[in-house]
């Protein structure tokens, strides 16, 4: 007696195309929700034209979107048991994709608070002179 029995079918191919389009859209359609629903409760005011969106943190935003690209390559290994091999690859690459995603989005909430490197040629506030002479027209000097 075999483990695994064999009277498991695999899905036709075009119902498995159609399975891996559906889950396809109802993935994108669930990552929108979860960032905007983020984005909500961080505090960014979407039809607020005047509001300051600097002190907005996209740590929740990336968790909610983190959340659902976890929920994806769940729903890849559950297509996989159940042999739809082309809704497993489209799952797997749409969940790839949002993990990597919300590690972009990780990187670029700890690496936005860096200043910029001063471009070439600036003087900055210490040295500001008034007609390129000595230093006694310098501020600060």
């Amino acid at each position: 007696m075999t483990p695994f029995p064999e009277s498991r079918r695999r899905p036709s191919p075009f119902a498995d195309v159609v399975l891996a389009l559906v889950l396809l859209v109802v993935d994108a359609v669930a990552a929108v929700v979860a960032l905007v629903s983020g984005l909500d409760t961080a505090g960014y005011a979407f039809f607020d034209t005047g509001a300051s969106t600097e002190a907005v943190s996209v740590v929740r935003p990336v968790v909610y979107v983190s959340a659902v690209g976890a929920l994806v390559l769940v729903s890849a290994v559950v297509s996989y048991r159940g042999g739809a091999i082309v809704t497993t690859c489209v799952q797997s690459l749409a969940g790839l994709t949002l993990v990597l995603g919300v590690v972009i989005g990780l990187s670029a909430e700890h690496g936005g608070g860096r200043p910029s490197a001063p471009s070439p040629g600036h003087s900055g506030p210490q040295s500001q002179c008034r007609s390129g002479g000595d230093n006694s027209e310098c501020l600060g000097s």
